[in-house]
């Protein structure tokens, strides 16, 4: 990527909502120019900081639609930045032609298909036998003909793409109060291409559940760590974190090899978020999701002392990224 000798090369930003405002807002404070190509009417759109691209494009997740995009552009380059799903597998999977001009530190695009589709993600931990909650897919009805009412009681429907099921249902799942409520929401969801897996619902109170955030660079090294506490969502049980609290690290060091394991299995690039809830039923933590791009209190652990924007912005230009000193907790 060639820009003027000395000049800090700038940002592509893909997002529209709270992770793309914080990633926005973290750059900002290092001068670097950034821009947003999403084509949006979200938060983002309202910061001091916003900056539209020459042109705008509408969230996808197909490489080759934005291939076409940058290369339309006059920018003779940036480093791009994926705030969503969707963009992350766009970004992830673009051909090699662009990646000089436009590069990115991400995950290999496999390796984010199987974090976006849960359904891969479960198979992908049943592999390398983290422990997890059990799992049941259901693709159609009669899938939950393997489900017992039992199990129907102490679980959720959890789609398999929870960010195009929020944008029809505004939740993250749903918890049944029968099998015939259960079979009409999975022939409500298929209508709209949206699959789920009956998921056993782990018990115990919000702050059971701890978050491991990090970065890993080019070389597969882990160069930054952070642990937090969720305290709320909202609405409560099933939805994005509301407020939280850093933990040190130690508070969570029965988490460290799953997490380890799972990032070299997938040759782990980028910025991640893992989430864990502790069953105090057989004393293991157990895994959740892993969101491989920025996530919404991303703005939140810069100011704790673990800047992944900065470290992004680095590795993708095959600088040297330093390993984070210690956090404020």
């Amino acid at each position: 990527m060639s820009t003027a000798t000395g000049a800090r090369p700038p940002v592509l930003i893909f997002g529209a909502h709270l992770a793309a405002l914080g990633v926005l807002r973290v750059l900002a404070r290092h001068g670097i120019p950034a821009f947003v190509g999403d084509d949006t009417s979200n938060v983002i759109v309202r910061s001091r900081w916003y900056r539209p691209a020459e042109r705008m494009l509408v969230e996808t997740s197909d490489p080759e639609v934005l291939a076409d995009y940058l290369r339309s552009l006059a920018l003779p380059g940036a480093v791009l930045i994926a705030c969503s799903d969707r963009w992350a597998l766009a970004v992830s999977g673009l051909p090699a032609d662009l990646r000089e001009r436009f590069p990115a530190s991400i995950a290999p695009y496999d390796a984010i298909d199987q974090f976006v589709d849960k359904d891969r993600f479960r198979g992908l931990v049943d592999r390398l036998d983290i422990p997890r909650p059990w799992t049941l897919p259901v693709r159609e009805p009669g899938d939950l003909d393997l489900a017992s009412d039992a199990d129907l009681a102490v679980g959720f429907l959890k789609p398999t793409e929870s960010q195009v099921h929020n944008r029809h249902f505004r939740t993250k799942g749903f918890f049944v109060e029968s099998r015939q409520e259960a079979v009409r929401l999975v022939e409500q969801a298929r209508g709209k291409g949206i699959t789920f897996m009956l998921q056993e619902w782990i018990p115990g109170d919000t702050s059971q559940t701890v978050i491991i955030d990090g970065f890993v660079d080019r070389h597969g090294e882990i160069r930054a760590m952070l642990a937090r506490r969720r305290v709320r969502m909202d609405p409560p049980r099933l939805a994005n974190t509301a407020s939280d609290v850093t933990i040190p690290l130690s508070d969570v060091e029965a988490c460290l090899p799953a997490v380890r394991t799972l990032l070299q299995a997938t040759d782990y690039r980028g910025i991640f978020m893992i989430e864990f809830k502790l069953d105090e039923r057989d004393g293991l933590f157990k895994i959740i999701e892993l969101n491989a791009r920025p996530f919404w209190l991303i703005g939140h652990i810069e100011r704790a002392g673990v800047d992944l924007p900065w470290l992004s912005y680095l590795d993708a230009q095959g600088l040297d990224v330093p390993t984070s000193a210690p956090y404020q907790v």
